[in-house]
């Protein structure tokens, strides 16, 4: 009886949360159905915006503006590969100097976060 009342006690417990759930699940498969239906409604309209847009503007773009700083992207590049040589040499010039180089590495890091921020906020 005991292994009957262990297969049955699952059943009866789900049974009564189907039973308490049942108003809550209506609601949920009407919002269910309701936003499925403003997904189908919102399809017709989808591309209206862009056509109006298009229809709307007076002069289409001609030349494609260039940028005049195009070096800053060479120079991040070359930036972007020098920086892990320059890091381990400036680790390898402070490890020789003991306790002052681990001061050095962390207060440089410091002074040169402070420099970009106030670089940055002018």
């Amino acid at each position: 009886q005991v292994e009957v009342f262990l297969c049955r006690a699952p059943q009866r417990l789900w049974s009564r949360i189907a039973e308490q759930m049942a108003p809550c699940s209506i609601v949920v498969r009407a919002a269910l159905v309701l936003s499925w239906a403003v997904v189908a409604l919102a399809q017709s309209v989808r591309g209206a915006a862009e056509k109006a847009a298009v229809a709307t503007a007076e002069f289409p773009m001609r030349e494609v503006p260039t940028n005049k700083h195009s070096d800053l992207a060479i120079a991040s590049m070359i930036a972007a590969v020098a920086t892990p040589f320059v890091a381990l040499a400036v680790m390898f010039w402070l490890k020789e100097k003991g306790w002052c180089g681990a001061c050095y590495l962390i207060g440089g890091l410091i002074f040169a976060a402070w420099l970009i921020g106030a670089y940055v906020t002018l």
